[in-house]
């Protein structure tokens, strides 16, 4: 017999003399573990207003319409261009165009073509104050007319440190949880062998009603009222976390 062959037969021997004594649940220690959920939330100001606008038209051709999209689109951009909005926070989410039909007297007959681009807008760094200059975009966009606005929201542009905090907090709770039922069943606890998280987060909708032309919001006195009803308020960042401990 060659001596390779023999190796291999005493490698071979050597695994099965393990999976013997061990058996399959001794030497899988995921086996022993005691596992807890814990969920931590914590509480911040938004410093971020997010405009989302849509312009559409209807016209003859579809170069028409989509020509006519295009030049409201670019009046939009120097508008923002003017209170310094870079263009990395500028950010086109859909660009459409399709032919309109009616039926009539079992005809179907064209209603033109509709060019439609969407935008998503970001302010960062909002405060009172600034958020204010929000309102201020949306009534200059108002004048160029037939500017859908679909929502006002508010984010938090960086939500790191405050994930990097619930993280922390919530191990320390699963943790403190996991010792608690080690001590209850006499068993020691060891290092984790499974961590999973889940983040969640609320986004705030501005009190601004949805699906509202802007050009309905042209008049200043209207804007004022809007806006003095508004608050910034707290956003919830949530974490949950999954923590599986090797006891012994």
């Amino acid at each position: 017999m060659k001596r390779n062959e023999i190796f291999t037969i005493i490698i071979l021997a050597i695994i099965i003399l393990l999976i013997f004594i061990c058996g399959p649940k001794n030497c899988n220690n995921n086996d022993h573990a005691i596992t807890v959920q814990w969920n931590w939330e914590v509480y911040a100001a938004p410093d971020t207003v997010i405009l989302s606008l849509r312009v559409e038209e209807t016209k003859p051709t579809t170069k028409e319409a989509q020509q006519t999209v295009d030049k409201k689109i670019a009046q939009i951009k120097s508008i923002l261009d003017t209170y310094s909005i870079p263009k990395s926070d500028i950010k086109t989410t859909n660009v459409n165009t399709y032919e309109s039909f009616d039926w009539r007297d079992s005809w179907r007959v064209s209603l033109w073509y509709t060019s439609s681009h969407s935008l998503e807008v970001k302010i960062k760094n909002s405060t009172s104050e600034n958020e204010w200059t929000a309102w201020i975009i949306i009534s200059e966009i108002s004048e160029i007319g037939w500017v859908l606005i679909n929502n006002v929201s508010y984010d938090i542009y960086d939500k790191s440190a405050y994930y990097s905090e619930a993280r922390k907090l919530a191990m320390e709770k699963a943790y403190q949880k996991a010792s608690e039922l080690a001590n209850l069943w006499d068993v020691r606890l060891w290092k984790p062998i499974s961590i999973q998280e889940t983040r969640n987060y609320d986004y705030a909708v501005s009190a601004m009603a949805k699906n509202t032309f802007a050009m309905d919001m042209v008049e200043e006195e209207a804007i004022n009222d809007e806006a003095g009803e508004l608050s910034l308020g707290e956003m919830k960042i949530s974490l949950d976390v999954d923590v599986s401990y090797q006891i012994k």
